[in-house]
């Protein structure tokens, strides 16, 4: 099974198994204990203060101590309310069973004091379990009391497994058949406010509601024996509500609280909380089942989608985060009044990240060491060494393994990288995009730098001159299936490449992208050209004069036919030894010596004083050069001034005027001599300008009795430059090489000026 496959079906696995885990412990509050206990010190973090308006009048040890044992007769209690009653609190709950009969005067007296202005309200008891199969038993106050009472409650309290009092409910239906007792405290709220509390019409009834405690003691308390000997002023119970509650020790109406430190609360005081929580409506609502499920849930996915992309450190640095979030939200839920246990959330990122991260791992492990196995069974035929290491239990033999394995791969990186480097010609490497991923040492030099990342099609298209453009483009876009699997094509550089394309596969056979080869054929594409433009001498320039020379012996031969015949053979004999004079020149070293220029122009000028004076031509020289010697090889250099002279009197008209000058000049401070050829001939074509120096540009002239053959022109140049000179040709009229014909033609040379080196 692939690796890719098998961590997606466990992945799906863990998170199934995370998820019924933690909605089997949100149904049966698996995580109940540390939930509680989160609670109960979130809750302790920011409690507010008490309501100001209730009182607690509260049965202690000083009113057992002062009037006796407990129970009190009831003429006591009744003295009690008939003072409360004059003080005109605004209710009175007296959280005291009344549900049996004693002394009928005292029973009457006290059920006369409740009858006063300020209501009184009595609880309901509700033994379990109750007679006849009943859950509960109702426990009335007795009928004088219940007569007098304005109201009845319940006072049930909620106590959770670990016997700590969290929650209540605001009304109790003992049987479930719709006969709902409000709480006590509800009761007390609807005398002052003559309707149901806004919590309690919100449907909160029946629901377990977390009461918001406030601070321990915050509540305003008096001792029943003080207020029984009118040691009170009136003012403390005015318009408050009485809670009358027994603390005493030994009476048993005390129970543990959220407040984290371990004390109890009296009841009478947990009733005022829950006063002030349905005054202020401030319960703490615990989350529904289902959200709770959703929440719960919602965390350990997000944290499963982000194993599928992160790395094991930022997975378990997520995992703390998650959870961590998860306490910082629950905490910021309660300040708000609402209640998310967190436990079965974290349970999930408990229970995933490790079992994700060894799961991940065993699968790794399988992998790896099938995959190693591959790889050192894989018949590789390299010649690159594999180190062998020893190792101990099977985690450290395939760390051993792996590591050997990573070593091999860089060995063999190495060698690839090396094999490529050395590769005679350039190579890249693309994506199936034609992104470039890879090149050797040899593609960087010849493209002026690295190409990786660009597009191939870019960069053929910036190298080849533009009418190989679209052929190459074409060749690299496969847009042609039945062209040949290479392609030639000259750059703007004119360097000559043939480019190959190779497909390059992954070893499942799957196309990953092209290899392409470029093979550098420039020398080769130059000795083509070499080879026609022989051909062409041969076969056309060459064969001329040769044919001439034939055709002139088939006839009567005179002194011109003689003539003729020696013109084209020394033109035969002048093409050979400039063919060979430009080979040579490029396979031998300079050797010159110091030759006064002025003196070379003249003998070459004399030369050609035959043939001028045949046409009645002046060749006139002037020299400027204060007698400047040039180092020069004196054969060479003398031929390629012959031509440039030989030109200008074949291209001047009759009776015309040659003109050659030497002077010095300095050229960016360095001593030149140049020498000035000019004609009054027709000038420079302009079609022929641009391409005055190569090989084989020739043109006629209406004065001149001998073609041009192209390789004068060539010879000069290819001399000037060995003699680290220049040569430039330009119609005289305007003095620029780019001017149009007219006016003569005009060639300067410009030759380094051999200065003599002064000694010491």
């Amino acid at each position: 099974m692939a690796l890719r496959l098998r961590l997606f079906i466990e992945w799906l696995g863990i998170g199934i198994v995370a998820s019924l885990l933690v909605l089997f412990a949100n149904q049966w509050d698996g995580t109940r204990s540390f939930d509680n206990l989160l609670y109960d010190q979130l809750s302790g973090a920011a409690r507010t203060n008490a309501d100001q308006n209730t009182l607690l009048v509260n049965i202690d040890d000083a009113s057992l101590k002062q009037l006796g044992k407990w129970p009190w007769p009831r003429q006591i209690h009744a003295d009690l309310i008939k003072k409360l009653q004059r003080q005109t609190p605004r209710s009175i709950a007296f959280d005291i069973i009344l549900s049996e009969p004693s002394d009928p005067i005292s029973d009457k007296a006290l059920a006369d004091a409740m009858a006063g202005p300020s209501p009184v309200i009595l609880p309901v008891h509700f033994p379990a379990p109750g007679a006849d199969g009943r859950n509960y038993d109702i426990a009335l106050p007795a009928q004088p009391f219940a007569n007098a009472a304005r109201a009845t409650g319940h006072v049930n309290l909620t106590i959770d497994e670990d016997n700590v009092v969290r929650r209540t409910e605001l009304c109790f239906d003992p049987e479930g058949d719709g006969n709902r007792w409000p709480h006590l405290m509800e009761q007390v709220y609807r005398m002052a406010e003559k309707s149901a509390s806004g919590v309690y019409r919100k449907g909160s009834c029946g629901e377990s509601l977390l009461i918001p405690y406030a601070k321990r003691g915050s509540h305003a308390e008096i001792s029943y024996a003080d207020l029984l000997n009118n040691d009170v002023p009136a003012a403390l119970v005015a318009g408050r509500d009485i809670i009358i509650g027994a603390t005493a020790t030994g009476l048993g109406d005390r129970y543990p609280v959220p407040y984290g430190d371990g004390g109890t609360l009296a009841g009478s005081e947990i009733m005022a909380n829950v006063l002030r929580a349905i005054k202020q409506d401030s319960f703490i609502i615990r989350a529904p089942a289902a959200m709770a499920d959703v929440l719960s849930l919602l965390p350990l996915w997000m944290l499963m989608i982000g194993f599928l992309a992160w790395s094991p450190r930022t997975a378990l640095a997520a995992s703390l985060a998650g959870m961590a979030i998860i306490l910082a939200g629950t905490a910021a839920a309660l300040h708000w009044l609402y209640w998310f246990p967190p436990g079965s959330a974290l349970l999930g990122i408990l229970i995933v990240y490790p079992l994700w991260g060894w799961r991940r791992l065993q699968a790794m492990s399988d992998f790896m060491g099938r995959e190693l196995q591959r790889l050192e069974h894989g018949g590789e035929v390299i010649p690159v060494s594999v180190r062998q290491v020893a190792a101990g239990d099977l985690v450290g033999r395939q760390s051993t393994a792996l590591a050997r394995a990573i070593d091999h791969m860089k060995d063999l990186r190495r060698f690839v990288s090396d094999t490529l480097a050395d590769l005679p010609d350039p190579m890249l490497v693309t994506d199936l995009s034609g992104k470039i991923l890879l090149e050797n040492d040899l593609a960087r030099q010849r493209l002026r730098g690295s190409i990786v990342g660009m597009s191939i099609s870019d960069v053929a298209e910036n190298a080849a001159i533009p009418e190989h453009r679209g052929p190459v483009s074409d060749f690299i876009l496969g847009r042609d299936p039945s062209a040949p699997n290479s392609i030639r094509f000259a750059t703007v550089e004119n360097d000559t490449y043939v480019m190959r394309k190779s497909l390059l596969e992954d070893s499942a056979g799957q196309l990953q992208g092209y290899i392409y080869y470029l093979a550098d054929i420039t020398a080769l594409a130059a000795a083509e050209t070499e080879r026609e433009r022989v051909l062409q001498l041969l076969s056309h320039d060459m064969r001329a004069p040769q044919a001439a020379i034939i055709s002139s012996l088939s006839g009567r031969i005179d002194q011109k036919v003689r003539q003729r015949i020696e013109r084209n053979a020394r033109r035969t004999i002048q093409l050979a030894q400039d063919f060979v004079d430009l080979a040579r020149m490029s396979e031998s070293a300079f050797s010159g010596d110091d030759i006064l220029l002025a003196d070379l122009i003249r003998d070459v000028a004399d030369s050609y004083w035959p043939l001028a004076k045949e046409r009645n031509i002046i060749v006139e020289i002037t020299d400027d050069s204060d007698a400047g010697f040039v180092n020069a090889e004196a054969d060479g250099l003398t031929r390629a001034f012959a031509n440039l002279v030989d030109n200008a009197i074949k291209f001047s008209p009759d009776g015309g005027t040659v003109a050659v000058n030497v002077s010095r000049i300095d050229h960016d401070d360095i001593p030149f001599l140049s020498v000035k050829i000019s004609d009054q001939g027709a000038g420079i074509a302009a079609d022929i300008q641009p391409n005055l120096f190569r090989r084989f540009v020739t043109g006629g002239t209406p004065y001149g009795r001998i073609k041009g053959t192209g390789l004068g022109l060539t010879y000069v140049m290819t001399v000037v430059a060995r003699h680290g000179g220049k040569v430039t040709g330009f119609n005289c009229a305007n003095a620029d090489a780019n001017a149009s014909s007219g006016g003569g033609a005009c060639f300067e040379v410009l030759l380094p000026e051999a200065v003599e080196e002064e000694n010491g």
